[in-house]
């Protein structure tokens, strides 16, 4: 059991560094800055060190699983989702938390996520001690958070797949359940409308995958890339589905979908949209978009309409 303990200590563990760097004042002057960096822990790190020894961990912590009776094996599961219940908690207070667009993080907005009650902070400072936070940092925070999730949930998988499954008993005439999965269909006129706001945020090869997912559910070949911030797509599909434009899933199975046919690009680099993420904004009371793509409306008779919300963007075309 000791890669386990290793293991989940790593995954709950954040160690923060103090950087010093200059930023301009003014017009000739200049000042230091003391920051927090966090780079280290996300799998965009040149040597991404963090990303293979917490892998090796994952892989070692599965194998102390395999000796375990099916009683300790519910008991580790029971911890292990307690672990996954604090990330959930870390996206909804994340999105929360996020201040209005065009303004600064303050210097208290790691506490302000509940990050020490949450996770093992070290290198934490006091409030008062007035270190910054950069935007920078906050991004970095959640690819850390991600990739974490990521080998949880695998962790889990595991685990659930040594504990016996229960059979119910059977008889000639009893026809087995068909499991069915929900994904989201548009009411008449949402699907062409939506396309034509998502459509400018995609490049051309990936537009047209776009429009088939939209109109047939055809899986892309791989996760299409929306140029804008995660939230933006996550709050558009979000305010169609409480304005009953989406029908046919539910929103966790509508969060599912969009997890595996789409990522976003930030700093130049694919970032992923897990379902917890998705789940922070789209299943709860989340603090609305700053920045939305799409505006739903309700009309005098009742209806609803969408509107783009006209903003600068890159030509893909």
């Amino acid at each position: 059991m000791k890669h386990l303990k290793q293991f989940l200590t790593r995954l709950q563990t954040f160690e923060l560094r103090l950087i010093h760097r200059k930023e301009a004042v003014g017009p000739l002057g200049l000042r230091e800055v003391s920051t927090y960096d966090i780079r280290h822990e996300t799998p965009y790190d040149e040597a991404a060190v963090f990303e293979s020894e917490l892998r090796l961990l994952a892989q070692m912590a599965a194998l102390d699983l395999l000796p375990l009776r099916h009683p300790q094996l519910q008991l580790v599961l029971e911890q292990i989702t307690g672990i996954e219940d604090r990330f959930r908690a870390f996206w909804v207070s994340f999105h929360n938390h996020a201040p209005d667009y065009g303004r600064a993080y303050p210097a208290g907005h790691l506490h302000q996520l509940s990050l020490p009650e949450l996770f093992v902070l070290r290198n934490l400072q006091p409030i008062e001690a007035g270190i910054a936070v950069r935007e920078e940092l906050v991004d970095d925070l959640g690819e850390s958070v991600k990739l974490r999730e990521s080998l949880l949930a695998h962790l889990i998988r595991h685990v659930q797949a040594l504990l016996p499954t229960p059979q119910e008993a059977a008889t000639e005439n009893t026809v087995p359940a068909r499991p069915v999965t929900g994904h989201p269909r548009f009411v008449d006129g949402v699907r062409e409308r939506l396309f034509e706001v998502l459509k400018g945020y995609f490049t051309p090869g990936d537009q047209q995958q776009l429009l088939a997912l939209l109109e047939g559910n055809h899986s892309p070949a791989s996760p299409l890339l929306f140029h804008g911030n995660g939230n933006q797509l996550a709050d558009a599909f979000k305010q169609l589905y409480e304005a009953n434009l989406i029908v046919g899933c539910l929103k966790g199975e509508l969060e599912s979908w969009i997890a595996a046919h789409f990522a976003y690009v930030y700093r130049k680099q694919q970032r992923t949209l897990p379902p917890n993420y998705l789940a922070a904004i789209i299943s709860s009371n989340a603090k609305p978009c700053q920045s939305p793509i799409l505006d739903v409306r309700k009309q005098p008779d009742g209806t609803y309409a969408v509107y783009p919300v006209l903003r600068t963007q890159k030509n893909y075309n």
